[in-house]
């Protein structure tokens, strides 16, 4: 095989790929402690899903800042690790809209807007079980991609 013939083999070996669902999971011992489950993993794209408990709520009976803060920056990072091409990464800035109070079942749908070398871009809302939006934000995280695959 010619030098020229193999190129192709070894460009597509090195292309990223999408992380496979299963690969994808909650890590942070914080997280699961206030009951965050992964509901949906795609390419750039996560839903995690939430109750809000007693334990979740301000003197007015509704979820707590931190908790959505929190939510929202989780389900963001994760998409960004759904694509596969990032080994870490770490929140630069998040910017929050609280909309309405939020109680009972909340989900947080997340995506990536764009994704390079070192930054990579996001958005996500917080929605109730009647689908109405309760928070939005977006964020900036500082990522480092997975080494390249060496040629075989």
């Amino acid at each position: 095989m010619t030098q020229a013939a193999s190129q192709p083999a070894l460009q597509a070996a090195s292309q990223p790929t999408s992380l496979p669902a299963s690969a994808l999971r909650i890590e942070s011992q914080f997280c699961l402690d206030q009951g965050f489950t992964l509901v949906e993993v795609d390419d750039g794209r996560v839903v995690l899903a939430c109750d809000v408990l007693a334990r979740h709520v301000n003197r007015h009976g509704n979820a707590h800042g931190g908790l959505i803060a929190t939510m929202l920056d989780t389900a963001m990072g994760m998409a960004t690790r759904a694509s596969g091409t990032v080994e870490n990464l770490g929140t630069v800035n998040l910017t929050i809209n609280y909309l309405r109070p939020a109680r009972g079942h909340i989900a947080a749908h997340a995506r990536v807007r764009r994704s390079g070398r070192t930054l990579a871009f996001c958005d996500a809302e917080v929605l109730d079980d009647e689908g109405r939006l309760l928070a939005t934000a977006s964020a900036v995280f500082a990522v480092t991609a997975h080494a390249a695959s060496p040629p075989p």
